[in-house]
């Protein structure tokens, strides 16, 4: 009898690790896909699920808005945020890092019609610039702060791309990932091209509240394990799209 109630009683201390992670609606696809309130696929889900499924860590996923995330790590409503970089965040120390995740790149969106005189940095001076609303892009801040650059914020990529294609804004930039996504998917190819500019490139991590209840060191093993079995690279491969 006392070894089934120890058994019952390790069986619930293991079925108690829950990581409650965060996704918001200004995640452009294929990061995250929502239906309603759910999050229903993406790469972000895949990731977690994976995760869960190496490490045994039960992952629940709630939505919240992305400049909220930060603040409710800090409360404790929500263990942690992944896909993100240190510098998107106002306090980056006051959380755990997970091990890198992987490198992500964010490139200029021109109109084929503007691909000679659009085609480096310098070149962008005295153009509005869609951007996506909360990103943070090191190469550009200096030149949005100076006004050489006029930033225009959107909450999608989407809303960009049209702006793009009317006239509204010069350029875009945003995650390599993202636009290969969003351009397929919008079937604008044939207005709308990547530069060969690659404008940041910036790794991606989860960030964790100090105090939650799962160890970082059984996320970090499981996610070592993840990247050398190819899962990571498996799960962004299947949302790449050439360029």
């Amino acid at each position: 009898m006392k070894l089934v109630i120890l058994i019952l009683g390790l069986c619930s201390l293991l079925l108690s690790e829950v990581l409650t992670i965060s996704f918001s609606r200004s995640a452009s696809e294929p990061y995250v896909f929502i239906d309603k309130r759910e999050l229903k696929g993406g790469v972000l889900k895949e990731l977690m699920d994976a995760l869960s499924k190496q490490s045994g860590i039960k992952v629940k996923y709630v939505l919240v808005s992305k400049r909220n995330q930060e603040e409710q790590m800090v409360q404790g409503s929500i263990d942690g945020s992944c896909l993100v970089n240190p510098s998107e965040l106002a306090n980056p120390d006051a959380h755990l890092w997970s091990e890198p995740l992987y490198e992500e790149e964010d490139v200029l969106i021109i109109r084929k019609s503007d691909a000679n005189k659009i085609n480096n940095l310098h070149a962008l001076f005295g153009h509005k610039i869609g951007t996506r609303q909360a990103h943070h892009y090191p190469t550009l801040t200096h030149y949005f702060k100076t006004k050489k650059i006029e930033r225009i914020e959107n909450k999608k990529l989407a809303n960009n791309i049209n702006q793009l294609r009317f006239g509204i804004i010069d350029a875009a930039v945003d995650t390599k990932l993202a636009v290969g996504h969003c351009i397929q998917k919008k079937d604008v190819a044939d207005d709308i091209i990547v530069s060969s500019q690659v404008i940041d490139k910036q790794v991606l991590y989860c960030a964790f509240r100090k105090d939650m209840d799962v160890s970082l060191d059984k996320i970090n093993a499981a996610l070592a394990s993840l990247k050398q079995k190819g899962v990571i690279d498996k799960i962004l491969k299947k949302y790449r799209a050439d360029l």
